[in-house]
């Protein structure tokens, strides 16, 4: 039986836009996170065809962790749709991850 209380059909819908949202800036977020490895290995005088060819791995690497976090993070919200601890994780993610695009930008 059910014990939350009933939160009505928008909190949900808005819970999976912005889902959307993060998995997309999210798949953004690694792009640009192995395009500032690439910039920093050929910065630090490491060769451009060495620095493409480690972006395999850290493509490799940061989507694993992405799809980690993106399997916990739908478990986390399904248990708590249309509460503040889903809200503000939903905030936080789309901050940290704006954050990333908006510092390769800078760079």
């Amino acid at each position: 039986m059910d014990v939350r209380p009933k939160q009505g059909f928008m909190p949900g819908i808005l819970g999976i836009v912005l889902w959307l949202v993060v998995f997309g800036l999210g798949l953004q977020a690694i792009y640009d996170v192995t395009q500032l490895m690439i910039l920093l290995q050929v910065t630090l005088g490491g060769g451009l065809d060495q620095a493409r060819m480690s972006a395999t791995g850290w493509v490799f690497f940061l989507a694993l962790a992405f799809l980690v976090y993106v399997i916990w993070s739908t478990e986390y919200h399904i248990k708590r749709v249309g509460t503040m601890a889903s809200w503000r994780l939903f905030g936080l993610t789309i901050a940290v991850e704006l954050g990333i695009i908006l510092l390769q930008r800078l760079l």
